[in-house]
Parts: structure tokens; sequence; C-alpha cells
């Protein structure tokens, strides 16, 4: 039962973790406004006022509780896989950055099935299973059964994800796989007997193939099957997993014994035997030597698709059909394959939706358009799926829903009513319960409603919480992606963005490869900065000279903005918002680089604007080659004009990447520290209340991911502080009403969440509540609620403090 953990340190003296998703696969809805001119954007509820309390309740009262509960925002991630079972009993999908969820038709939306009532205790630790799922598969004959093979180990379960086992333990495990790697829309990487739930094969990127005759109690590693090939000289695997089929006609009882196996660069191989011994499959001719889906139609012949070739093959009669060359498929980078399990129906779609369907056995094809839309009930923004590009990761067609074509896509889970003959894939969301953005950032500011900034489909801003999200900014153009967000106590409906489009090196043809700017109606419409500077090593001409990092405005004077781009790139500032730009210069750099945010995927906020005292930014400096005597804190009081070193050194070790510096509303030189890193012996949180001269550790706070400041209780006078970390050893989430002389906790695992917290914010008007971002799963929000504690519902938990 959750206990309330309220500590002061002088009474208990003697007691004592995507990044990014991958954005190789580019969508090409772009924006179409120029340089300078406003973006708008509609919101999720007509009034715009800030989202009222849920309780009356003005500070802390008796037997208070907590109500979390998701941002509605809904999908917005990459399923990367689906699997179900032949009587439609159970549907799951697989992410790339957090978890996998069940559809549920009682609660009518998808439920994350990675959480920590359901999952081993083990796991049950801050950030304990941060990670996409590499692979998940019902077992065809036993529906209550699923597998899933998540950071290097394999669960399963017999009561459809209620409760999850170590499927690998006392094997050699853990072993070592991407679930967001350039492969992850490949497979299946692990595989179930149609006949035998207890057989099940785990197909891995450098390890091999692995089998478990009994449900995964043993694993034994099949020699006769080599390791991928690596596709690229870089450090660590560059190759998919060993992909695994069961041969068995589409919509036929029967197996026929037959498993193939394909290992990339390799070919396929089939195994007679129960998958013990494998052997090359036999062919005449030419054959594919990987392929990244397959399937089997209702005759037992197998299709299937290679985006490195971008060819479309057939397996028939003992060889090999290469489709380009005898039935006129084209050439391209194609990505799924499924066969109909009522017709004699195949079809084929390449990476970005455009697809071929045959209906005579692979001898002729036709061309496959799509459209896109929002599903009933589903995120309105979901529409901007009606695009050129549709992103696809997985197909099946559905047991029970005759032609009914599910797809795993870029955006979420869509389906298309698609008979034999259809020359139109009309895709339709069904997503909702899924929240996968990837959360780079949250910002509420005094009078204003809050807003929330991720990868790849931009700002929220949230006048309902509970209300799926109309429209993103700063406008609807894909894979733009806003790293940070600050506004200013000199105008708090002022707000400015550095973001930036996640393809580097495509689609800027448009001009807004970058579209970082202001806001001046909190966050509704948007103008970019007149003017981009270029650091040095860069060139004018560069569309992402001046991409990504952090930023922030000052708190006196809204013309007034330091950015720092990514790459390590020179830092600029500007008086006259964005017009212009001069380069930021600390004594004593060196080079081109002189920068300190060195990955653009880094969740890093380590620049900062005084909250208080109008003028003064705060930037931290990690310190890379050649500019390591750049280390430490550096302040500026004339608006990023002269900078001073006013603490040399690391403030807290392994800060070079996460790291957070935070400014305390209305206590001028407040500052506090964490480096958000977890595998280090130091994680202690550091504050300064001399702006940043000297640094005290707060006892027994340790292993913190982020702070916020939110409303004070009634009768304090300081902010209420709140954390994700560690205090006493206990992990959860935490408030300080005292200036952070006690704590209280206030959450374990909000809403159930495994996932790993990256940024938090807080209400500046409603005492206590508090927002989460997480790394592959969206925000959460937590405010004092007249709620019960229980067991967890459907996106939401209820916390007692006791």
């Amino acid at each position: 039962m959750p206990r309330r953990r309220e500590i002061r340190y002088d009474q208990f003296v003697k007691k004592r973790r995507r990044i990014w998703p991958l954005v190789a696969l580019a969508f090409l809805g772009l924006g179409a406004a120029g340089g300078g001119a406003y973006y708008y954007m509609a919101v999720d509820h007509e009034v715009h006022t800030p989202p009222p309390a849920l309780s009356s309740a003005g500070g802390p009262v008796a037997g208070e509780a907590y109500q979390w509960n998701h941002v509605a925002v809904g999908a917005g991630g990459f399923i990367t896989g689906l699997s179900m079972d032949p009587s439609g009993k159970t549907f799951v999908v697989r992410t790339d950055v957090y978890g996998a969820y069940i559809w549920s038709p009682q609660a009518d939306r998808w439920i994350q099935l990675v959480n920590a009532p359901s999952m081993p205790a083990a796991d049950r630790t801050q950030g304990g299973l941060a990670a996409g799922a590499y692979e998940i598969a019902v077992a065809p004959s036993r529906p209550d059964r699923i597998y899933m093979a998540i950071k290097g180990n394999v669960y399963r379960s017999d009561d459809r994800g209620a409760h999850w086992a170590l499927a690998s333990a006392g094997n050699p495990f853990p072993l070592t796989w991407d679930a967001n790697s350039a492969f992850r829309l490949g497979g299946p990487y692990l595989s179930v007997s149609p006949e035998n739930p207890d057989l099940v094969f785990l197909g891995t990127p450098g390890d091999g193939l692995w089998r478990s005759p009994n449900g995964g109690v043993t694993w034994q590693h099949v020699a006769s099957v080599a390791s991928s090939v690596d596709s690229d000289p870089s450090p660590g695997v560059q190759a998919p997993g060993i992909i695994v089929w069961f041969e068995q006609p589409a919509g036929k009882a029967k197996f026929t014994g037959r498993i193939f196996a394909m290992s990339s660069g390799h070919g396929m191989t089939v195994s007679e035997d129960g998958g013990v011994n494998f052997r090359p499959l036999p062919a005449v001719g030419t054959q594919p030597m990987a392929l990244r889906r397959g399937a089997f139609d209702t005759k037992g012949t197998f299709y299937g698709v290679d985006d490195i070739t971008k060819l479309a093959w057939a397996y028939y009669g003992d060889r090999w059909h290469n489709l380009t060359q005898e039935a006129g498929l084209p050439v391209a980078p194609w990505a799924v394959v499924a066969s109909n399990p009522r017709a004699s129906q195949t079809v084929i779609f390449d990476q970005g939706g455009e697809g071929y369907q045959t209906v005579d056995g692979g001898k002729n094809w036709t061309h496959v358009s799509h459209s896109g839309a929002a599903g009933p009930g589903d995120p309105p923004w979901l529409r901007f799926a009606d695009s050129a590009y549709f992103a696809m990761g997985d197909i099946h067609f559905d047991p029970n829903v005759p032609n009914r074509l599910w797809v795993a896509g870029g955006m979420g889970v869509f389906y298309a009513d698609f008979a034999p003959g259809t020359s139109v894939a009309n895709w339709v969301s069904q997503s909702r319960g899924i929240e996968e953005l990837v959360a780079n950032d949250i910002i509420q500011a005094p009078g204003q409603s809050p807003i929330f900034a991720g990868w790849d489909f931009g700002l929220h801003v949230k006048d309902n919480l509970n209300a799926y999200s109309s429209t993103f900014g700063p406008n609807e153009r894909s894979l733009m992606s806003v790293q940070q967000i600050d506004w200013s106590p000199a105008n708090p409906a002022f707000v400015v963005t550095n973001a930036s489009d996640a393809r580097m090196g495509c689609c800027a043809e448009d001009g807004n490869a970058v579209m970082a700017g202001y806001s001046t109606d909190g966050g509704r419409r948007w103008k970019k900065f007149g003017s981009l500077p270029t650091p040095a090593g860069q060139k004018d001409d560069y569309p992402w000279r001046m991409s990504f990092g952090t930023i922030a405005v000052s708190s006196g004077d809204v013309d007034n903005i330091v950015w720092e781009p990514a790459f390590n790139r020179t830092p600029f500032y500007t008086t006259d918002r964005g017009k212009s730009w001069k380069p930021v210069v600390l004594e004593g750099q060196r080079g081109d680089k002189t920068g300190s945010f060195e990955q653009m995927y880094y969740q890093r906020k380590t620049l900062t604007a005084d909250k208080s005292d109008p003028g003064v930014f705060y930037l931290y400096h990690s310190g890379e080659a050649p500019n390591l005597a750049l280390l430490g804190l550096w302040r500026s009081r004339d608006g990023g004009a002269s900078w001073q070193h006013v603490y040399v050194g690391e403030i807290a070790p392994a800060s070079n990447m996460a790291a957070k510096l935070r400014s305390v509303p209305g206590h001028a030189g407040h500052l506090f520290f964490t480096s958000a890193f977890l595998h280090t012996t130091d994680t202690v949180l550091r504050r300064s209340t001399d702006g940043g001269v000297t640094w005290n550790l707060v006892p027994h706070v340790e292993h913190v991911d982020d702070i916020a400041f939110g409303r004070a209780a009634p009768g304090k006078t300081y902010p209420t502080i709140f954390i994700s970390g560690r205090v006493f050893g206990v992990y959860g989430v935490w408030r300080s009403l005292d200036n952070a002389a006690s704590w209280q906790q206030i959450a374990e695992f909000p809403v159930g969440t495994l996932d790993q917290v990256t940024v938090v914010a807080a209400d500046p008007d409603v005492f206590g509540r508090v927002y989460l971002g997480y790394s592959g799963s969206g925000w959460i929000w937590g405010e004092p609620a007249p709620c019960k504690a229980g067991a967890l519902a459907a996106g939401s938990t209820c916390f007692v403090l006791r």
C-alpha cells in the first residue's frame, strides 16, 4: 500500500533511469509558410484559460491524496510491430521507445503492458524498464500467453499481461539489442509455435538465434544459424535480428512442421526438427540475403520484402522469384507484407505507404494509394496522417473482421477495410490510450496554460489536460521537434523556442528546417526569429547551422534571448528578439566549437535566465576538449554580452549529458543543479543561493531527474519544490513545502510507469499540481484530489499521503 514519506533531516540522522526515436524514416507533410510569418495553431479547448484545479484544496490537508493521469496528447510515436492470435482475443503492439500495449475492448483503448503492478519487483526501479519492446508475440494456440523481449530479457505472461515473469532467468541473458535501432521495424524477432505455446524462438542482432522448448525455463543457442552480418563498420552491432517464421498458409490451421529463419547477409534457412537444427532453404537460382518482413498466403507461398536491395520476393516450388523482374513490381524501399486469410490477396507497402496487391498468387500486381484520418474518439491531431508519407512498421489482417488490415504506423495504430481489388487504403486511427511521444520540456507561466514540448510533433498548449490535442505547434510540420521552451516574467505570455526539424539533411525546401522563434500569446501563434546566426565553422546556407540545444529569455526583457545550439556550436545572444545576434564569448575559449551541448538528443537544460534578476543568465559548461578550461558555471549580468566564470569545475559528476540547471522564481540567485545521471557514485542534488558562486549538497536527496517549482503552500513564502528522484534511497516523486528542509512522497510510479523522467515542471497558480515528462511515454500530471488508492486504472492512479 502507498505510504506517506515525510522526512526531516534533523530527525533521521541514523537512517540513511529514446533517448529519442530514430528519424531515418521521414514524413513529407511540409508547412507552407515562409520565414517571418506567423504560424497559427488551434488548441484543445475553445476557451483559452488555465486548466482548473480538480480539488478546492489550497494546501496540504489531512489524508491528502494525489490523482495522477496522462496529459492527453495521444499517440505520436512509432508502433514498430503487431501480434494477434488467430481467434482475435489478444491484440498487442510494440513501441520503439517505451513498452508495449494491449487492446482492451472493455475500456475501448490501448493499455500499457509495462507497468509497476504487472512487472517483477526487480524492475520497479527508477527508469527500470525505460526502453521500447524489441519484440512481443502472442502464443497462437494460447491467447492468454504473451512473450515480450525488452531491455535484454524475455518476459512471459499467462494472463494477457496482467502479470509478467522473467522467462530468461538463469539463462545466458541479458542479451544485447536496441528496440530503437535502424532495424526496429523488421521482424518478427520473437516467434511462438502455432501448436505449442512453450516452443519459442528469439533472434538477436549479435547473439544469434535462441530456442526455448519450455516457455522460457531454459534457452539453447541455435548454432546452425549464423548471426546477422553487420551492415556498418561503426562500433557495436549494426545488424537486424534473426527473423523466424513458422510455415503455415494464411487462414489454415495446419502447421507444415517447417520453420524458416532469415539471418541478414546469410539468407534463409529451414528446420524440420522443431528448430533444433537448420540448413539452407532449398532454392534454385538467385535468392534474397536479407528480408525485413514476410508472410505466407493461403496457398503456402511465402512473400518477403527487402528494404536494402529494394526488391520483393516470392518462394514456392523450391525457388525464389524476384517479383521486380518477373511481375513488374518497382524497385522501392519495401517495408511490410501481409496475406488475407480469407482470400487470394497479398499486399505489400513501401516505407512511405505506397503499396501494391496481387489477387492471383503474385503474377500481377496493382497499385495501392493511401489516405489517413483520425478515428472516432482518437486524438484529433492524427488527421495529420493524411499526408504524402505514411510511415509503416508492420501490417496484419484481422482474424475476425473480414478484409480489415491493421498497420503499425509512424504516428500510432491504424486500420483500413481493404477488400481484394481495393485501390486505396483509407487508414483510420485507433490509437487512443497510447502515449508515446518523447518529452523534452514543459513550462507554465503565471496565468497561462501549460505547454508540453517533445520530439517529432512539436509542442502542445493544453487548456484542458484531459482532452486530446487537436493540433501542435509551432505549425503542423512533421518531425518538427521542440527541444526547449522558456517564458519571461516580464511578459508571462511570451514564449521562446528553438524548434528544429529532426531530419537533418532532408526536407528543408520550404525554409522551415529551423522554426526557432517566439509567441506573444502563450504559445498559440508563433513567429520565427528574423534571422539565424552562423556559428563558427558553419556555412550561411546550411539550414541547420543554428539548431536544437538550450534556450532562455531574460526575466526583464523579452527581446533579450540567449541560445546555445547543439553540436557544441557557439552560443549566441540577441537584444532585438532575434533580428540580429552576437556570439557569446567565454574567456579562454578555443576553436570553433565553444558550446557545451554535444548531441542534439541530449535531455540537457544547462542555460537559464535568473527568473528574478533582469538581464542575468547562467550557463553551465561541461568542458569538452579543447575547451577543458571552460568547465563550470558562467554568469552574465548584461544580457549575454559578457560572462564571468563564477564556479570553476564540475558542479556534479557526469554532468556532460542530461544535466539540469534550474532558477527559483521569486528568489534571485537561487539555483538547483543535478547531473540527472544514475550511473555514478555521487548523484546528490546541489543548490546555490549566491548565483552559483558556492554550491551545497541537499542532504539525502539523490538520483534526481529534474527539479521544478510550484505555488507555495499557504503560509509559506518559498515555492513548493518538486523532484523525481530518491530521498533516503526511496524512489518516487517528492515535494518539499519548506525550502528542502523536509520531503513528502507524492507518488511511487505515477500511472504505473517504469519509464525514465526527462523533465519536471509545476503549476505556479494551483498548489500541488506537477507535471512529468518521460523518455518514451509522453507526459503525466498529478495534483491533490479526493481520490482513493487502488489498483491501476486505465491511465490513472491515486496515491494517498499518510
